[in-house]
């Protein structure tokens, strides 16, 4: 009988939340072990995939799970755009192996060796968890405020992540360093009351934007271009590519469209995606 399991995309950070809050979204990958012999298939977004590229195939044959199974990969997340795309292939080779060894999902152990594999937990988090996640939380779950929602304008190139984060400085003034906690702080109180000022004041980074925004043509006339759309705030979502406007509920198609015509209009040929929050997390299925 075959193995199955849904993960849902996610973005992190969302400006002063660097590497410990991240939101999941309703794009999911679907990771399938069908008990044949073959070779794995990739569709969707991971057409053309190659299996010594396929994380998830990795950490399958990690833990132990390397003879009598077929893996199938179905997956809805943009690659290389900051969705979390590799931390959902994380979570679901981690789940899939844990299946296959006929172990209880344990959702803390999953989020610890997902974490030890990706190095943070702001995008296995939601995509274990779902919703608003907040890393050293137990079970890591908050509640988004029902007014609010996410809003995307994503480029067609997408950014390599360890690009992205050799670009961060190793030590930041001590003025950044509170900057940004005060910022975190507000991020978070504002996405759960729903505050406008607060979330505006939590989307300004002082650690991770400031040195890779030179990546993406187009960020501040996105930014100003979202913010007249309604955003309370615009960011990088991930390490990026993607560009993350969150919102009123009723605003955010206008803040997509607004997002990705400022990017294509600088060069950056981009996308307006406006997905919904994923309440839910890892899902399993037979």
């Amino acid at each position: 009988m075959p193995l199955s399991v849904r993960v849902p995309a996610s973005t992190s950070n969302l400006g002063a939340g660097f590497d410990c809050l991240g939101l999941a979204l309703d794009l999911w990958l679907e990771a399938r072990l069908v008990e044949e012999t073959g070779g794995p298939t990739y569709r969707g977004t991971l057409a053309g995939l190659r299996p010594d590229q396929d994380i998830t195939l990795r950490l399958l044959r990690a833990g132990g799970v390397t003879s009598g199974w077929r893996l199938e990969l179905d997956s809805a997340i943009p690659v290389g755009k900051g969705l979390g795309s590799s931390g959902a292939a994380i979570v679901a080779g981690l789940a899939l192996a844990q299946l296959a060894r006929q172990e209880p999902l344990d959702h803390a152990r999953l989020l610890a060796l997902a974490t030890a594999e990706e190095g943070h937990p702001d995008n296995v988090g939601p995509a274990i968890y779902g919703g608003l996640f907040l890393a050293g939380r137990p079970g890591g779950w908050l509640a988004l405020h029902s007014s609010l929602a996410p809003a995307f304008g994503l480029p067609e190139r997408g950014l390599d992540t360890h690009e992205a984060r050799r670009l961060l400085p190793r030590q930041v003034p001590r003025e950044a360093a509170i900057a940004q906690a005060t910022g975190a702080a507000s991020l978070i109180l504002g996405l759960i009351e729903g505050d406008p000022e607060l979330i505006a004041r939590g989307m300004e980074d002082h650690l991770a934007v400031p040195h890779r925004k030179g990546l993406i043509r187009g960020f501040d006339a996105a930014v100003s271009a979202g913010r007249e759309a309604g955003a309370y705030g615009v960011t990088i979502s991930g390490a990026g590519s993607a560009l993350l406007g969150l919102g009123p509920k009723g605003a955010a198609p206008g803040i997509a469209r607004a997002i990705a015509e400022a990017l294509t209009k600088a060069g950056n040929p981009a996308t307006a995606m406006t997905p919904g929050v994923a309440e839910r997390g890892l899902t399993v299925g037979r």
